[in-house]
């Protein structure tokens, strides 16, 4: 079952969906294996652990509503939207080597809308 993803700022701005992560309009971004997270044409972007997305520096960059994985502080969670209709689902690509991880930080400085562009 799809549920929403929030940002640092308690915004819903990602949509996790089994092992595929959609954007707010309901497309596939990105893919989830094992504890790994990869964008569309295959590279590695960071981790998902406990219901968060860690990017490649190890910071929280979103996280579900149920989620047991930390958070480096826990924003106020907007409005929930109504789940988009959703696209097909492409192919999976071959994934990229999995980098060593960096020890954890706090909320990461890219945008979950756009990080996986």
């Amino acid at each position: 079952m799809a549920e929403w993803m929030f940002d640092g700022r308690g915004k819903a701005s990602l949509i996790l969906d089994g092992n595929k992560v959609r954007d707010s309009r309901g497309q596939v971004v990105g893919w989830i294996n094992g504890s790994n997270v990869y964008s569309l044409n295959g590279n590695h972007i960071g981790w998902f652990e406990g219901g968060v997305i860690y990017d490649s520096d190890n910071s929280a960059l979103a996280f579900t509503r149920n989620r047991t994985g930390s958070l480096p502080s826990v924003p106020g969670i907007g409005g929930t939207p109504g789940m988009p209709g959703f696209s097909g689902t492409p192919g999976r690509p071959g994934f990229s080597g999995t980098p060593g991880k960096p020890g954890r930080g706090g909320w990461s400085r890219h945008n979950a809308e756009t990080c996986f562009a």
